[in-house]
């Protein structure tokens, strides 16, 4: 049955535009006109914010990619006698510990990336980036009534 309900999507970009196709007629929602802005720049800073957001992949792609990288050091120490690896008896869990260790990191580069290419979108468009603001706290503000 959970297969016949349709796909919502809920990401930034469809909650901006589905907030202004919904709530735009309504008093106190944010005017564009009065943020100075056309609707071309705020799809144009929308879709580039979700581009942004969406370029680490799928949760099913990101945990695929950051157990490789944990079990790449094990297959690693696996190619060397174990008299010859660091720690001896305890190669194995250094080997896990050194996989986590560069998972960790990997993930933490690729969501520091992620804030700074958001971030010096927000600082080139702040228009958008206002206007945006207000129609997700309008939005939020709607829906929590």
């Amino acid at each position: 049955m959970k297969e016949l309900q349709p796909n919502l999507l809920d990401d930034y970009e469809h909650l901006i535009s589905r907030g202004i196709e919904h709530h735009s007629g309504e008093a106190g929602f944010p005017q564009m006109e009065e943020a100075g802005i056309t609707r071309e720049e705020l799809d144009d800073f929308l879709f580039e914010v979700q581009s942004a957001l969406d370029s680490e992949g799928s949760q099913k792609a990101q945990l695929t990619k950051y157990g490789i990288v944990a079990v790449l050091p094990i297959i690693i120490f696996s190619a060397f006698p174990e008299n010859m690896l660091p720690g001896r008896g305890y190669a194995l869990y250094l080997g896990i510990g050194i996989g986590l260790l560069l998972a960790l990191l990997w993930k933490g580069l690729s969501m520091l990336s992620v804030r700074h290419r958001i971030s010096n979108l927000r600082r080139n468009n702040e228009a958008a980036a206002g206007y945006a603001d207000k129609v997700e706290a309008y939005v939020k503000r709607n829906v929590a009534r």
